[in-house]
């Protein structure tokens, strides 16, 4: 059975977090070592799927998974010098 992140120790979430620091570029990763990752909550990359502007993802069944490299190139794409850029 799945763990929720607010169920998690810290332990565990630095467990994931070094699991997925450490893992090749086309490893699979569930939405909730995402959410560790990006330090954001399962309801924003719920969200993000949903009205788009996300990162491309797999989903088999209930599971959602995302690559890192499509994670780790979101991230870069989120990279602003300041605050005016989020005007545009």
């Amino acid at each position: 059975m799945k763990k929720k992140i607010d169920q998690m120790t810290q332990q565990e979430k630095d467990e994931r977090l070094n699991r997925f620091l450490n893992a090749p570029e086309q490893q699979l990763f569930p939405q909730e070592d995402v959410a560790i990752y990006l330090s954001c909550s399962i309801h924003t990359l719920q969200r993000l799927r949903c009205v788009g502007g996300g990162m491309p993802y797999a989903k088999v069944g209930r599971s959602v998974t995302y690559k890192k490299s499509d994670v780790l190139a979101y991230q870069t794409q989120q990279t602003v010098m300041n605050t005016a850029q989020l005007a545009s």
